[in-house]
């Protein structure tokens, strides 16, 4: 098992990457070779099945690579089935507010925290758990929860979304944000980059890791001079076609 919560509580830049199409489990193998400290694997717009983010998971729990499921909303059938599946961490998009929040930690973690379903001879607890109390101690450490930054809703609320008890620590995402500050796609927009700014600090406030969600090296290295510290960079598609762009043109002749 990997220690996600360790990584952030590290203090230092973590760098992650998004999985979006590509469900061959060793996929995952290639991007911890490839140096990633985290994969998220995105179930809010990829079309994964239920059978393909379990066999990427016992892959990252074999290798000891931490993986975060994005999940397609807050909803209990999905929080249980990933967390029991072994993932260290969820990723709740669009949130808005508090309550939103307080609902994703009330699926997620277990008491006194939360109401997490308990069946425990599954894969997240190895098939071998400890003591039920000592177990669901664990748990709740391990599991990791991100809210996702990306409307001028959460903004509104964001230091009431950080400071609920069971949030980790934000992620900003900057597409919906942008289409939301009515700068769509533009990551230079001042309005954007004030937004980002203010996550950061309000994080910085509540003493919670925060970070971003983006393609751009130049924006990541930005809110990491700001003080972020979490980081998703591209995917492996993002990655393939990058990568093929770059073959076609070098033989190609072009710059």
């Amino acid at each position: 098992m990997s220690d996600l919560r360790g990584l952030l509580e590290s203090g230092r830049p973590v760098l992650g990457t998004m999985l979006s199409e590509v469900g061959t489990p060793n996929v995952m193998r290639i991007l911890r070779a490839g140096g990633f400290d985290f994969v998220i694997i995105d179930c809010e717009h990829g079309y994964f099945s239920y059978d393909q983010v379990a066999a990427l998971t016992a892959v990252c729990n074999g290798i000891g690579l931490s993986v975060v499921v994005r999940v397609p909303g807050i909803a209990r059938e999905p929080v249980v089935k990933y967390l029991d599946m072994g993932a260290d961490g969820l990723l709740f998009p669009m949130v808005g507010t508090k309550e939103d929040m307080e609902t994703a930690v009330e699926l997620a973690k277990y008491p006194p925290l939360g109401h997490r379903g308990v069946s425990i001879t599954r894969p997240h607890a190895e098939y071998a758990p400890p003591p039920l109390e000592e177990y669901i101690r664990l748990a709740n450490r391990r599991t990791v929860l991100f809210a996702q930054i990306e409307t001028r809703q959460a903004l509104d609320n964001l230091d009431s979304i950080l400071e609920t008890q069971g949030v980790d620590a934000a992620l900003v995402g900057p597409s919906d944000l942008s289409m939301d500050l009515g700068a769509p796609g533009n990551l230079e927009a001042p309005t954007l980059r004030k937004a980002i700014e203010g996550v950061i600090a309000a994080s910085r406030r509540v003493g919670k890791p925060c970070g971003i969600i983006t393609g751009s090296i130049l924006l990541i290295q930005w809110c990491r001079d700001l003080g972020a510290t979490v980081f998703s960079c591209n995917s492996e598609v993002g990655m393939l076609l990058q990568a093929s762009r770059g073959i076609v043109n070098e033989f190609r002749g072009k710059k």
